[in-house]
């Protein structure tokens, strides 16, 4: 198997045993007589950087920007969710080689349940382009790993991106509750990035002062105080941080908007935005613009439920880092195609005559139509056009309902192993 065929067959949402899959792409894919086992399929990919797929993620996220004219914003926004998240690797115990275990456990953390220990739990943290689907950065690090330096190493990326093809869009970075500090808002308004952010009910005395009160849009400000200098001083842990935090001193005053909003349970949220202007930027849009952040959960749902994430194809940290960074590619491969179908012909579908529902793609279906499909539109001596034109036509033939006015309570988990409506579509 060549270098290509390697990358491409890991970029091909492999969920089945590794020879099963090796299998299934060499008659399907390659259309070759099987010659090529597990175990040399192992020692291959060891000689493959997780790098590469970050770069070749990078590489089409650069092209995506620059040459679509039609990417979506929001109040004139590319709005950016960030949030962070946890995986739960098979039980290390159960490996043979006790040394490996012992490692994985070592680099990612340990995790436990109420038996004790059952293995490594890495943080990951996704920066995601809520009405566009692409996943703008990903990380995998230590579950001791701090999600706002997370947030600090995606802000850095973002701002790689737009230097380095002169980026034209305006961005809003969202997010959930844990995340306000200043130093994080601080960093936010030294780069000339906008921001809403959920606080919570321990931050700032001037935010706790506008919870009180009766307004519900108000420009306050935040003084720095020696409680909030000793907060700080565990942010100078980290480099870029670390200037920027030092020059503070006590008696320092940040200008910032506090907006009240209410969720659909009747509880009052208060969001922290660098938008300061009350004239553009109404109070009614940062309660549709909060609720967007939700697209970001949807996005983790579809990695880890839709490309099933969590089912690595080895315990090596070589190859959960391929595993990791080939699947954030993949999901965004398979967004470009779906939102150009999306955008395209059911937008078409949906005007070309009355209907009683308006309707939309079946996310898992359609990702499941590109197993083995995707990856031959990067062969060489074939014909993309008929490859997507196979892809479209199987997904428009399957497209769902959009049945107005249906909510479900959110249940964080699930007593069904194999729940109806998470069946595997590869």
């Amino acid at each position: 198997m060549s270098f290509v065929d390697l990358v491409l067959f890991m970029m091909n949402m492999v969920n089945k045993t590794m020879q099963r899959e090796l299998n299934d792409f060499i008659k399907e894919v390659k259309k070759e007589p099987i010659k090529y086992g597990k175990s040399a399929m192992s020692k291959a990919r060891l000689k493959i950087s997780p790098e590469l797929f970050i770069d070749l993620n990078d590489g089409l996220l650069e092209d995506v920007y620059e040459e679509i004219e039609d990417i979506k914003l929001h109040h004139g926004f590319r709005i950016i969710g960030v949030d962070g998240s946890t995986l739960a690797l098979p039980n290390m115990n159960i490996l043979k080689d006790k040394k490996q275990s012992e490692d994985i456990k070592e680099i990612y953390g340990k995790g436990s349940n109420q038996k004790g220990e059952y293995g490594a739990t890495p943080r990951i943290s996704i920066l995601y382009d809520l009405e566009n689907k692409f996943v703008l950065d990903g990380i995998l690090s230590s579950i001791h790993s701090s999600e706002g330096f997370m947030a600090i190493e995606h802000i850095d990326k973002l701002l790689k991106y737009k230097k380095s093809i002169k980026e034209k869009y305006k961005d809003l970075l969202i997010y959930d509750r844990g995340y306000p500090s200043m130093g994080l808002i601080k960093y936010h308004y030294r780069h000339g990035l906008n921001f809403l952010m959920r606080v919570n009910n321990s931050s700032f005395k001037a935010v706790r002062e506008f919870r009180r009160s009766k307004k519900v849009d108000e420009i306050i400000e935040i003084e720095i105080t020696k409680g909030i200098l000793n907060n700080l001083s565990k942010e100078k842990q980290h480099p870029n941080l670390k200037a920027l935090v030092e020059g503070l001193k006590i008696g320092d005053k940040l200008k910032i908007r506090a907006v009240k909003v209410i969720l659909q349970n009747g509880t009052v949220e208060v969001l922290l935005t660098s938008l300061l202007s009350q004239d553009e930027y109404k109070t009614e849009m940062f309660q549709e613009l909060y609720f967007k952040r939700w697209e970001v959960e949807i996005g983790y749902d579809v990695l880890k439920n839709i490309f099933n994430l969590e089912n690595f194809t080895g315990l090596t940290q070589i190859a959960i880092n391929q595993d990791f960074y080939a699947t954030i590619l993949t999901n965004n491969l398979c967004s470009l195609i779906m939102n150009d179908i999306m955008e395209e012909k059911v937008s078409f579908y949906n005007q070309a005559k009355e209907r009683k529902y308006l309707y939309q793609l079946n996310k898992s279906f359609s990702i499941g139509c590109m197993k083995n499909t995707l990856v031959l539109m990067f062969q060489k001596n074939v014909r993309e056009e008929k490859i997507y034109q196979m892809i479209e036509d199987e997904i428009l033939a399957n497209l769902l309902p959009i049945k107005p006015n249906r909510s479900f309570e959110r249940k964080k988990h699930s007593s069904t192993k194999f729940p109806i409506s998470k069946k595997a579509t590869f």
